[in-house]
C-alpha cells in the first residue's frame, strides 16, 4: 500500500513539473490567442507557484540553504531600496510599484517553488523524460522550419545575419532560440552521441532564428561536455571562468563599448546612459519602482522619460515605446541605485558559488542555464519574462535533486558506442 502511494505520488510530481514547465515554455505562443492573453499566464503560474509553495511547506517543512536565506535577504534590502527611491524621486502610483516588485521577484518565486515542491532525487529521476521531451520539441519545430521554408505560413520580414529570421510559433524569435536551446541541454543531460542528429537539428533552428547567444553557448556547452569527458574531472571549478570571460571582455571591449556605453545612436546605449544619470541623481538609492527601464514604468511613461527627452529618439516615444525597457541592468541601475545593483550582483555570485558546490550533468546543466540567464540581463528584461521563470524553477529542481555530489563517469554521458 505504501509502495503504491508513492508510485502515485511520483506521477503526480512528475505530472506537475513537466505541465509546469511546458505551460511557462510556450505561453508566448499561448498568449498570440485574446483568450489566454488576457490570462497573463506568466503572472498566473508564478503565482500558482506561490501558493505552491506556502502550501507544500505547511504541509511537509524543507529547510533552505544558508546561502538561499541570504538571498531572500538581499531580495528585501532591493526592494526598501526601490520603495526609499519612491519617496525620494516623488515616482508614486501603488499600482505600478507592486506590478515592479512583482516583476522582479517571480523568477525567485519560481526557483524556490522548484526547490521545494520536489523530493531529493527527483530531477536525476527524470533525465530520461527530460531527454525525451527534448527531441520531441526539437523534432516538431525541426519539422516546423522545414515546412515554413517551403511555404511561409510563419512569414517574417527581419533580416539578421544575411537570412530572414525564423519565429514559426512564436511572437519573436528569442523565444524560439531559447526552447531549443533549453532542450538541447536536456539532451545533453545523457548518452549524448545518440543525441548528436537532434543536436544538430537544434543547432540549425537557431541559426535560422539568427541569434548569435544561442549559437554561442551551444559552443559552450559542447566545450563543457567534452572538457568532463576528456579531463575525467567530476566538476568544473566556477575559477576556470575567470580567465576566458576577462579575454572574451577585453577582446570585444571596443564592440561593447559602442554598443552598450558611448554611442549616441544605439538605443540600448542610451539606456544605460541614462541609467547611470539616474543612479547618480538619486544616489544612494536610485528612482524607485516603475521609474526606468521597467513594464511598469514603460505603461506609466514615467515621467524620467520626458525630463531626459527620451521622446525625442525613436522608440522612445509614448506610441511607439518599444526600446524603453530593453535591458535589465540598464533598469535595475536605474531604480536600484549602485547599492541595489551591487545587493544583485551578490545574489548572482551566491548562485554561482551553489552552482560550483554541484558536480557532473547538474553542475554542466546548471552553469550553462545561468550563465545564459546572466548575459541576457544585458540585452533583455530577461528575468521578468518567461525565459526567466523556466531558467529558475528548472535550478530549483535541479538544487534540490541530492544532498551529495552526483558522480560523472564516462559511461554516463557517453553510454553505448556508435553502432
Amino acid at each position: 500500500m505504501e509502495k503504491n502511494q508513492k508510485q502515485s505520488n511520483d506521477r503526480l510530481a512528475s505530472f506537475l513539473f513537466f505541465a509546469v514547465m511546458t505551460l511557462i515554455l510556450f505561453s508566448p505562443v499561448l498568449e498570440q490567442y485574446p483568450i489566454f492573453s488576457a490570462l497573463n499566464l506568466d503572472n498566473m503560474l508564478t503565482f500558482l507557484c506561490l501558493i505552491g509553495i506556502i502550501l507544500f511547506q505547511l504541509k511537509q517543512p524543507k529547510a533552505l540553504m544558508a546561502q538561499e536565506y541570504i538571498i531572500i535577504a538581499l531580495m528585501l534590502v532591493i526592494i526598501c531600496l526601490g520603495l526609499f527611491g519612491n519617496m525620494v524621486s516623488g515616482i508614486h502610483g501603488m499600482k505600478f510599484i507592486a506590478l515592479d516588485i512583482w516583476s522582479i521577484s517571480k523568477c525567485f518565486v519560481a526557483y524556490f517553488f522548484g526547490r521545494l515542491a520536489f523530493r531529493p532525487g527527483f530531477f536525476s529521476s527524470q533525465i530520461d523524460r527530460l531527454v525525451l521531451y527534448g527531441k520531441w520539441v526539437i523534432g516538431i519545430l525541426f519539422l516546423l522550419l522545414l515546412i515554413n521554408l517551403v511555404f511561409p505560413i510563419w512569414p517574417s520580414t527581419e533580416i539578421r545575419m544575411g537570412i530572414t529570421t525564423q519565429y514559426l510559433i512564436f511572437p519573436h524569435a528569442t523565444y524560439l532560440s531559447a526552447t531549443v536551446f533549453f532542450c538541447m541541454l536536456f539532451l545533453g543531460l545523457k548518452n549524448v552521441r545518440h543525441n548528436i542528429p537532434f543536436l544538430m537539428m537544434g543547432s540549425v533552428l537557431i541559426f535560422f532564428a539568427a541569434r548569435n547567444k544561442g549559437l554561442i553557448f551551444i559552443a559552450i556547452y559542447f566545450f563543457m561536455l567534452l572538457f568532463q569527458h576528456y579531463a575525467k574531472k567530476k566538476s568544473f571549478k566556477i575559477s576556470y571562468l575567470i580567465l576566458p570571460v576577462v579575454t572574451l571582455i577585453a577582446s570585444f571591449w571596443e564592440v561593447i563599448d559602442t554598443r552598450l556605453l558611448s554611442s549616441t545612436t544605439s538605443a540600448r546605449s542610451l539606456l544605460y546612459q541614462a541609467s547611470f544619470k539616474i543612479a547618480d541623481m538619486y544616489a544612494p538609492f536610485g528612482a524607485g519602482f516603475a521609474s526606468f527601464g521597467s513594464g511598469s514604468s514603460v505603461k506609466n511613461y514615467s515621467s524620467l522619460y520626458d525630463m531626459l527627452r527620451f521622446y525625442d529618439y525613436y522608440g522612445f516615444t509614448r506610441d511607439n515605446p518599444q526600446y524603453l525597457n530593453d535591458s535589465f541592468v540598464a533598469m535595475f541601475i536605474a531604480q536600484f541605485g549602485y547599492i541595489g545593483t551591487a545587493c544583485f550582483a551578490a545574489i548572482l555570485v551566491i548562485f554561482l558559488l551553489m552552482i560550483n558546490r554541484r558536480s557532473g550533468r547538474i553542475q554542466a546543466f546548471t552553469l550553462v542555464l545561468f550563465l545564459y540567464a546572466v548575459t541576457s540581463l544585458f540585452t533583455e528584461l530577461y528575468l521578468t519574462t518567461s525565459l526567466g521563470i523556466f531558467t529558475f524553477f528548472i535550478i530549483g529542481v535541479a538544487f534540490g535533486d541530492k544532498e551529495t555530489k552526483p558522480s560523472l563517469r564516462k559511461d554516463t554521458l557517453w553510454k553505448k558506442p556508435f553502432r
